[in-house]
């Protein structure tokens, strides 16, 4: 009963973070207060130099250059299609046409993306996907996901998909007061494959003979978890949730992993996230088991290395907490998935943390990850001595 009682504390403190964090996003778009939309649109038409202060819903709004002179159209998707939601948000964007309405390109408005997938998808051109095309072709033009960022690019397809329906008058647009979050239960041709995961996992916890199957969960989570969908619970993930709710998640595999990676170790008082599905985690952890001299760490080390942790975490909740600004995203490797986003940073990190865990036990689990000291406050509670 004490370790319950030690649990309140994180309890509290998380539902304290979760109503500081969070922002309410307002419909209403007014184009004169997003000075940068402007230069958006120099990246396609350099002569513009004004837009029209209109956000039409059926009909273009106009570009202008220093003369006064039209030179080009717009559309935005805000606050059209707000409730599409890519990974960590809405992802707005702004489509840019020439005179003729054939599109020039595609402008990514303020969001809160993981800022190396959205290089990522300028460097494969994925924001071009739809140039040349004219507002009746784009129905039936394919665009395909990339691995990496699906559910960026699978909002951004969406949206689009959306928005052009409005502006034909083939779908009416919905206010804010109507529209409800859909949540897609099988959202990715390996869905089936991550429920089972997560169900063997389950089981793993709480049958002991499981156990020295483990190794083969593991695997299947770098595969599945890790590799092929990008899927892992981070700082950035946790505030996001904060600050959009539900509403950020496009499938019931994410509910499930979060719901799951907090109530077992509050519970139960075991780990099910960082020990079975985490596909960094068990990474180092399959290194680990190689036949290699460990490196044998003193208690005082031990020691002062979580404290570290600690310490990070608890600096990471004050950041979200409060209106400072730090890219999350870049604070923990997970990206290292995402091959076609993942930065030279996050790639040496990762390689270091890599080569590390074949001397030293799971290093960045046991003392630099704040999502898992999150989850250790989770299980252990607020020690008091």
């Amino acid at each position: 009963m004490k370790r319950y009682l030690l649990k309140i504390p994180v309890i509290i403190a998380f539902i304290a973070v979760f109503l500081l964090a969070r922002e309410e996003i307002s419909e209403n778009f007014d184009i004169g207060s997003h000075k940068y939309l402007i230069e958006l649109v120099k990246e396609k038409i350099p002569a513009a130099d004004s837009l029209e202060q209109a956000n039409y819903k059926t009909k273009w709004s106009k570009i202008y250059d220093n003369s006064g002179k039209q030179v080009g159209n717009f559309l935005l998707s805000s606050p059209f299609c707000d409730e599409i939601k890519g990974y960590a948000g809405n992802v707005p964007v702004i489509i840019i046409a020439d005179m003729e309405e054939a599109i020039l390109g595609l402008g990514l408005m303020k969001n809160r993306e993981t800022p190396s997938w959205i290089s990522g998808l300028n460097n494969v051109k994925f924001f071009d996907s739809w140039n040349g095309k004219k507002i009746e072709e784009i129905k039936d033009h394919k665009v395909d996901t990339i691995t990496g960022a699906t559910y960026t690019t699978r909002a951004v397809m969406k949206i689009i998909e959306k928005r052009i329906s409005i502006f034909t008058g083939l779908t009416e647009y919905v206010s804010g007061a109507k529209k409800s979050t859909k949540i897609s239960f099988l959202d990715h041709k390996v869905s089936i494959v991550l429920y089972i995961i997560l169900l063997l996992s389950i089981i793993a916890i709480f049958v002991k003979k499981l156990n020295k199957y483990k190794y083969i969960l593991q695997i299947l989570s770098i595969i599945f978890f890790g590799i092929i969908t990008g899927h892992s619970i981070s700082m950035y993930f946790l505030e996001s949730f904060s600050i959009y709710g539900i509403s950020i998640f496009t499938t019931y595999i994410s509910l499930s992993m979060l719901a799951l990676a907090i109530v077992i170790p509050l519970i139960f008082n075991r780990h099910l996230h960082c020990h079975y599905i985490c596909p960094f985690g068990n990474i180092q952890t399959l290194l680990g088991k190689l036949p290699i001299k460990k490196i044998k760490l003193s208690g005082k080390i031990i020691k002062t290395l979580r404290r570290i942790r600690l310490l990070i975490f608890v600096s990471l909740i004050i950041v979200i907490s409060t209106t400072l600004k730090i890219n999350l995203s870049e604070i923990e490797p997970f990206t290292i998935f995402l091959f076609s986003s993942a930065t030279l940073t996050t790639i040496i990190a990762s390689a270091v943390i890599f080569v590390t865990s074949l001397f030293i036990k799971n290093p960045w689990c046991l003392y630099l990850c704040p999502t898992g000291q999150f989850f250790d406050l989770l299980k252990d509670g607020v020690k008091i001595k």
